[in-house]
C-alpha cells in the first residue's frame, strides 16, 4: 500500500507519505538499472550505501506522518534493519555506519517528536539497541562465513591443481607424463585438423637416450636420474613454451612440436643432438657425452593416439638400428 489512512495523520501528511514511497520506488528502480553496470567492488559498495542511506532518510521522514501510536512503524523499521544486516550486502564497516546513524535518528525521534510515555520510550530504545546489536552480529557472522567459504574454495582449488599436477607430471623430471598425453590427445587432434590445410603441422618426436642402462649399471641410478633431469632441461630450453615434453617411461620421451614445418622440426632435433654431442648435458660424473636417438613423424587429423605413437616409435627403432645418435623421419602414410 502506498498510503494508510488508519495510521497517518490527517491533512497533507497522506500526500507526503505517498510522495515518500514513490521516491522509494524510483530509487529502487534506479538502483536496479545501475547495478548491472558496476564493475568494481568499491563502486558497488558506494552505490548500495548511498541507496540505503537515502532509503533510511526517507523512512525517518515518513515517521513524521504517523500518529502517536508509533509501535507498528518502529517494528516495521526494525525488521528492515535486521534483514539488511543479515543479507550481508554491505561490509561490516558500512553496516555499522548505517546502524549508528539510523539508530541515533530513530531514538531522537522517539524522545523528542513522539508523544510516548516513559515506559514506551524505554522499550523503544531497548528494542532499537538490541535489534541493531543483533543485526551487526548477523552481519559479522555472514561475512565471516562468506570469508571462510571463500578460503575453503581457494584451498580446494589449490589442492585440485596440486592433484592435477601430480597426476599429469613425472615426479622425477617434472615433465608431462603418458597420462597427460593421452588425456590431451583430443586437443592435439583438433590442432592437427585446424592445421591440415596450412603449410604448418604438428610433429611428434620419440626420443630415447642411448645406452641408458649402462649409465645406471656403471654409475648408479642417482647419476641416471641426473641424466634424465638434465636431458629434459636441455630439450625444454631448445623448444618453444607451447611445445611439450612427455616422459613415457624410463629413458623414453615424446616431444610435441606445434605449428611448425618439417624443416623446423628437423633443425630443432639436430640442435639438441649437437648439444648432447658437445657435452652440454653437464653431468660431471660421466666421462663421455650422452647421446640420444630420435624418431620424427607428423601428426595427422586422422591419426589415433596409437597410430602416431607407433609411427614415431618405428622411426626411433630405425634410428637405433642404424647405429644410434641420429634421427629418422617417418612421413605420413598418405604422403
Amino acid at each position: 500500500m502506498l498510503s494508510d489512512a488508519m495510521v497517518v495523520k490527517p491533512g497533507p501528511w497522506g500526500s507526503f507519505l505517498l510522495a515518500q514511497r514513490l521516491i522509494h520506488i524510483a530509487a529502487c528502480i534506479i538502483f536496479l538499472l545501475t547495478i548491472p553496470r558496476i564493475r568494481r567492488y568499491s563502486s558497488y559498495d558506494v552505490l548500495v550505501f548511498s541507496t540505503l542511506l537515502l532509503f533510511f532518510v526517507l523512512l525517518e521522514l515518513g515517521s513524521f506522518t504517523f500518529l502517536d501510536d508509533y509501535a507498528l512503524y518502529a517494528l516495521f523499521d526494525l525488521i528492515i534493519m535486521l534483514c539488511l544486516y543479515a543479507s550481508g550486502i554491505l561490509t561490516v564497516k558500512l553496516s555499522t555506519i548505517i546502524c549508528l546513524y539510523h539508530s541515533s535518528v530513530a531514538i531522537l525521534i522517539i524522545l523528542t517528536l513522539k508523544d510516548l510515555n516513559l515506559h514506551a520510550q524505554i522499550m523503544m530504545i531497548i528494542g532499537y539497541s538490541f535489534s541493531n546489536g543483533a543485526g551487526i552480529l548477523l552481519s559479522i557472522t555472514h561475512h565471516k562465513n562468506t570469508r571462510q567459504q571463500y578460503l575453503l574454495q581457494q584451498y580446494l582449488r589449490e589442492k585440485t591443481l596440486q592433484l592435477k599436477h601430480l597426476a599429469y607430471r613425472d615426479s622425477l623430471t617434472n615433465a608431462l607424463n603418458r597420462r597427460s598425453f593421452q588425456d590431451h590427445f583430443r586437443d592435439i587432434e583438433k590442432m592437427a585438423l585446424r592445421l591440415e590445410k596450412s603449410d604448418k603441422s604438428l610433429f611428434l618426436i620419440a626420443a630415447d637416450i642411448d645406452h641408458f642402462k649402462k649409465i645406471n649399471d656403471n654409475f648408479g641410478h642417482d647419476i641416471g636420474d641426473k641424466v634424465l633431469l638434465a636431458f629434459v632441461k636441455l630439450v625444454e630450453a631448445n623448444i618453444r613454451p607451447v611445445d611439450k615434453v612427455y616422459r613415457f617411461g624410463g629413458e623414453e620421451f615424446m616431444i610435441l612440436l606445434q605449428e611448425c614445418s618439417m624443416d623446423t622440426a628437423i633443425k630443432r632435433t639436430e640442435k639438441v643432438m649437437q648439444l648432447l654431442n658437445s657435452g652440454a648435458l653437464g653431468v660431471e660424473e660421466l666421462e663421455q657425452p650422452v647421446t640420444c636417438s630420435f624418431g620424427i613423424t607428423p601428426v595427422l587429423a586422422s591419426d589415433t593416439i596409437d597410430s602416431v605413437c607407433i609411427r614415431a616409435d618405428e622411426a626411433l627403432y630405425n634410428a637405433k638400428h642404424n647405429g644410434r645418435n641420429q634421427y629418422v623421419f617417418a612421413p605420413a602414410p598418405d604422403k
